[in-house]
Order: structure tokens, then sequence, then C-alpha cells
């Protein structure tokens, strides 16, 4: 097995965003840890676990998962998937 020792991965945003009054067209991801794990496990929902875990990796506010594209969200979860060693067979 093969193990990604990056300690971030970008993403470039389809659709650009505007957070504090700046466009943001990439995020930056951090490597999960287990606090994050922990912290997505207590939201109810899928989809509040996927809005909690890309904002937190990307350092982004929680609001900013509302301003992205569904695509982008898509590329995001991919990555945060590898991340956690849940690559879909293709």
């Amino acid at each position: 097995m093969t193990t990604d020792i990056r300690k971030q991965t970008k993403y470039t945003l389809l659709d650009p965003i505007t957070l504090e009054g700046r466009e943001v067209k990439e995020a930056m991801l951090r490597r999960i840890k287990g606090k994050d794990i922990r912290d997505m496990e207590r939201e109810d929902s899928g989809l509040d676990k996927t809005a909690l875990i890309i904002c937190s990796l990307a350092g982004w506010p929680p609001e900013a998962f509302d301003l992205l594209d569904a695509a982008d969200i898509e590329g995001l979860t991919k990555i945060i998937e590898g991340f956690m060693g849940r690559r879909k067979r293709a």
C-alpha cells in the first residue's frame, strides 16, 4: 500500500467563491486528524458531515460550504475520501 505523506493537497475550484471580501480560487486541504473525525461523527446528517470536514480541512468558516458549486463539493469530497482510504472503485 502506498502512503501519501503530503501535508496538504491543493484543489482548484471550478467556480471560485468570495470569502471575507476576497476571491478564493483554490482550497488547500490539510490532512485529517483524529479530532476532525470525531467532530465529523457528531454531525447528524451526511451533508453536515461533508460541510464540516471540507471547511475544517480548508480552514474556511462554516458558511463557505454554502457558496461552493456542487462539482467542487464532489471534487473536494473525493480528495477527503482518499485521505481516509475510502477511494471509490471505478
